[in-house]
């Protein structure tokens, strides 16, 4: 067998090993990691036989250069717990970068990129089936998960926060292209009632964050598309549900009174804290819970459920400016070539993308597995879609 058809089985093998590891994200981490290192293995020796990296050759990947650089750089505070910030930078933070350059280089066909846009509709689709027969049965088919307190569904996750996460982006893809594509009946149909499953499920999370990140990255896609009225019908229609639930109504309620917040309040104050103290290079990667009980005065040891604060007092401001330019940069480029080309797919990837980033204002979704993962494979799918676009284009 000769170079090129080895690295042609190579590329096809890593290509649906992605799919694989799209449908794990919200099911197995085990999965997601074997996948992960299967496909990097592959990656590398199609490297090693073709050496070929001009995707990398562009601003997005200056960003996310400087980016890692702040991340090694934060060792140097990290005292004691330097095993700790080496397992988070080479264990989590470069595998993270590791899937996005995986997704950018592979999914770089239309086919390829629709494919995976499929099997994220129809792992939502299985998710959302999941959470409703959770609702009804107390227990999840997908992980045997009970339902917990308050009777918030999770589906196959372990809180609903993090389900309503994964729905965010996963609805406003099927959004998009339900108004963006003319689509045969039964595709329709099936679509429209994917839609409506995922919108319930994620109305039941009660995730006011995830409510928040929905409505953000809605809004954007009715200003980049201009369907400013099919917006507020669906904006009205998601918040009648939300106050004809009782336990939503409660939700938006409680978000007005502090003995709902206060606990969040502080340990957003815990991680501000950390920034003061060391604002140029943070605490030290992975070290946010190793310092937690120096600043806070409630019990136990929690992340700041805010993604943002965490990765400024983990790693210092510049991480954090870096991570922003990285991500913003993509999606800068991703709402010039919709406006070009007006592909609705792109645009569920914005809406998504930047619902999900509001949401981890919120929660520490950067700091999840499951959802940080989704993040890096959505941002690499959105940086592949605007290349295609512009390549097209030429």
């Amino acid at each position: 067998m000769d170079k090129e058809k080895i690295i042609g089985m190579l590329d096809r093998v890593i290509e649906y090993l992605l799919y694989l590891m799209v449908f794990f994200i919200p099911i197995s981490k085990a999965g997601i990691e074997i996948v992960f290192g299967i496909t990097t293995a592959l990656f590398i020796i199609k490297k090693i036989l073709r050496p070929q990296f001009t995707f990398i050759k562009n601003a997005t990947f200056l960003f996310l250069l400087i980016f890692f650089t702040f991340c090694a750089l934060s060792l140097f505070n990290s005292g004691i717990y330097l095993d700790k910030s080496l397992r988070a930078l080479f264990g989590k933070w470069l595998q993270y970068i590791t899937i996005f350059i995986l997704v950018v280089d592979t999914l770089n066909t239309p086919r390829r990129l629709k494919n995976a846009v499929l099997v994220f509709f129809f792992t939502g689709s299985l998710i959302a089936i999941d959470a409703i027969w959770q609702k009804f049965f107390g227990i999840d088919f997908l992980r045997q998960r009970a339902l917990v307190s308050y009777k918030f569904i999770t589906a196959s996750f372990e809180n609903q926060n993090s389900l309503a996460a994964y729905l965010v982006p996963v609805l406003s893809l099927v959004l998009a292209c339900v108004l963006g594509y003319q689509l045969k009946r039964a595709r329709r149909f099936i679509l429209l009632l994917s839609c409506l499953l995922i919108g319930l499920c994620l109305v039941l999370t009660s995730s006011r964050g995830a409510w928040l990140g929905f409505f953000t990255g809605l809004a954007l896609m009715a200003f980049l598309s201009h369907k400013i009225k099919i917006f507020l019908v669906v904006v009205f229609s998601f918040t009648a549900i939300l106050f004809l639930i009782p336990d939503s109504r409660i939700r938006i309620i409680n978000t007005f009174q502090y003995r709902d917040s206060g606990e969040r309040l502080e340990l957003s104050q815990s991680a501000l804290g950390m920034v003061r103290d060391n604002p140029f290079l943070g605490k030290g990667l992975g070290t946010f819970m190793s310092h937690f009980r120096e600043y806070a005065h409630i019990e136990g040891i929690y992340y700041a459920h805010n993604s943002y604060l965490q990765m400024a007092a983990e790693a210092g401001v510049f991480t954090l400016l870096f991570f922003l330019l990285f991500a913003g940069s993509i999606l800068y480029k991703a709402m010039h070539s919709f406006k070009e080309n007006h592909d609705y797919i792109l645009l569920g990837l914005i809406s998504g993308v930047v619902g999900f980033l509001t949401h981890a204002f919120f929660d520490n979704h950067l700091y999840s597995l499951q959802l940080v993962v989704l993040f890096w494979f959505l941002l690499g799918l959105t940086q592949a879609a605007a290349n295609l676009k512009e390549a097209q284009a030429k």
